[in-house]
């Protein structure tokens, strides 16, 4: 749903900045069941602590009218005079203005400006019937949250997936399509295979991360980093692998700029890595960590 940009009243200005706000959130411990209802309260409001008053009220008053599936979920509105086209937010706007505007003096632009903006920043996505504040307080929602946090760059066929989160591969792709809808997450196509981040990790190292899931890679690596002058099959040796494998990886390694080819003074062929490379990978990722190798240098 888009709706076009409209000037926001004076008394909202002041909360343009939250308004703005991508949606961060560093702890994603899964909520438990057994918690007291005081406990449970809190945790969801430190959830939309970044929403304004208004915000929370409307997403509310969502979390019910989503619900109601008698109403078609599709729509794209830009003006208010088009809210009538669609059943769905018409009844949102219609029990927003009968609890907010009479009852606590909010002006039908502000909850229209409002509606926007929960849905311009995914804390409503009518597809799912459902708000961000029912996701991130979802067990195993959150509890896949973190499970991408702690692998960043996983992909569906992992065995990780069943083995940690006790799901198999359909399950989690639905999951993870929710999450992506909610913009929590982001898929990245890296030759014939999704591989799946929070949203807010930049996009910059994603081909890096993954060739790093390969635990061979960084054992290549780590040879070379012992003798710069060392073979392809002398690589192949020591690691016990066809170096016909070792010559393919090595390949990607140099397409992604991070090995080169070069003579040393006596002629010789010999491997460099991109250290700098690395040493910018890692601020984004810990694993592989390479600050062991990088302090023989």
């Amino acid at each position: 749903m888009s709706m076009e940009k409209r000037r926001e009243p004076r008394e909202d200005k002041k909360k343009e900045k939250l308004r703005d706000s991508s949606f961060r959130r560093l702890d994603f411990t899964p909520l438990q069941e057994t918690i007291e209802v005081e406990k449970r309260v809190l945790e969801k409001e430190e959830i939309v602590e970044e929403l304004t008053e208004i915000e929370k009220e409307v997403l509310d008053i969502a979390t019910e009218i989503l619900k109601l599936k008698r109403y078609d979920t599709e729509f794209e509105i830009e003006s208010e005079s088009q809210i009538q086209k669609y059943p769905i937010i018409e009844k949102l706007y219609a029990k927003c203005i009968a609890k907010l505007s009479y009852k606590k003096g909010y002006s039908k632009e502000e909850i229209f400006l409002n509606i926007r903006s929960l849905d311009e920043k995914n804390w409503i996505v009518t597809n799912e019937r459902r708000t961000k504040l029912e996701i991130l307080t979802n067990e195993k929602l959150v509890s896949i949250l973190e499970f991408i946090k702690i692998n960043p760059g996983i992909h569906a066929r992992d065995d990780k997936i069943e083995a940690e989160l006790n799901i198999t591969r359909t399950p989690f792709l639905k999951h993870v399509m929710t999450l992506e809808r909610f913009d929590l997450i982001r898929s990245k196509k890296i030759g014939k295979t999704l591989h799946y981040f929070l949203s807010d990790v930049p996009d910059d190292y994603d081909k890096f991360k993954v060739i790093f899931l390969n635990p061979l890679i960084p054992k290549i690596l780590e040879e070379i980093f012992r003798d710069e002058e060392i073979t392809v099959s002398k690589i192949g040796e020591n690691l016990d692998i066809y170096s016909g494998t070792i010559l393919y990886h090595i390949k990607k390694l140099k397409d992604l700029n991070l090995l080169r080819s070069a003579n040393n003074k006596t002629g010789k062929k010999i491997f460099l890595i991109n250290i700098e490379l690395l040493k910018k990978y890692n601020t984004f990722f810990d694993e592989p960590d390479f600050s062991q190798l990088l302090k023989g240098l």
